[in-house]
């Protein structure tokens, strides 16, 4: 009798356990919402771009047909919306900011 108790109490632990654990991969953890994706909407100078703006192949290679300034040293123009932004490629930090003109 005694092993029988054993049994069915062990059966019942393990079940219950089972079913928590199950319970707890279900609920996924909750993320902050942010107000615009990768925050590109609100862009100002000193302020820091996604680590993709940084990459050589985001740089706009014909500046000067766009009426923009030769970029500073370790920085590049890059299109951000509709914005010509221009961001150093050290850091990400925005050092200029011009309109797209339609």
């Amino acid at each position: 009798m005694n092993n029988k108790s054993l049994i069915v109490g062990l059966t019942i632990l393990g079940c219950v356990s089972l079913t928590s654990v199950s319970v707890q991969a279900a609920e996924a953890p909750k993320q902050k919402v942010e107000s615009s994706k990768d925050n590109l909407r609100d862009l100002e100078k000193g302020s820091r771009v996604p680590e993709k703006f940084q990459r050589p192949g985001e740089a706009i290679k014909d500046w000067q047909a766009k009426g923009l300034h030769a970029p500073a040293e370790q920085s590049q123009w890059v299109k951000i919306n509709d914005k010509y932004v221009q961001v150093q490629t050290t850091n990400g930090q925005i050092t200029d900011i011009v309109p797209i003109k339609k």
